[in-house]
């Protein structure tokens, strides 16, 4: 299944906006799967991913008439990795409260990027061609290796490597005018 333009996600936010349940539920099964494996990256644990996905869906249909949101995929992840961030801190004051070392070292989470300025990415990264797009986003997004990738999509490994390369050459083009915005202020 392709995933959605920047213009059908746009318009099935618009219609989410307006009460529509069924883009509601067309947003959710499009992105349910994908997102609980992303937060199962941060937590380890199917239940709690789970969980954390299904209360960032709510909160989205909840929220809908209030968001502004150009890329609803970009919205559902960057809710996803804060909320799965949210949920690391609170295990780690729990832990510490309860006075027991804990079973596996935490680190304190990195700082994620601005919502807006993951959208800019995310529109980017839509703006490229279809194959590469889904090779980036197998790569950077699902953690697949370059063989694996090559061998889900039956591709050589060097032709991945070689649109991963073209990719990121796109958004570092694509994205040079964010340099000398607030999003990158050190």
């Amino acid at each position: 299944m392709s995933h959605p333009t920047a213009a059908t996600d746009s318009d099935l936010f618009a219609r989410i906006a307006h009460d529509d349940s069924l883009a509601f539920q067309q947003v959710f099964r499009q992105h349910y799967k994908r997102l609980v494996l992303v937060a199962m990256r941060y937590l380890t644990d199917r239940d709690q991913s789970e969980n954390i996905v299904q209360q960032v869906f709510v909160k989205f249909w909840e929220q809908r008439k209030q968001l502004q949101v150009r890329s609803v995929e970009a919205y559902l992840l960057v809710s996803v990795r804060n909320s799965c961030h949210n949920e690391i801190k609170h295990m780690q004051t729990v832990r510490k409260y309860e006075h027991q070392p804990p079973d596996t070292p935490w680190e304190e989470p990195p700082e994620l990027p601005d919502p807006h300025l993951m959208d800019k990415i995310y529109q980017a990264i839509e703006a490229m061609p279809e194959q590469r797009k889904k090779i980036f986003k197998m790569n950077r997004l699902d953690g697949m290796k370059y063989k694996e990738i090559a061998q889900a999509l039956q591709l050589s490994p060097k032709t991945v490597e070689v649109q991963i390369g073209k990719a990121l050459k796109h958004l570092r083009e694509t994205l040079a005018y964010l340099k000398s915005s607030p999003y990158f202020e050190n």
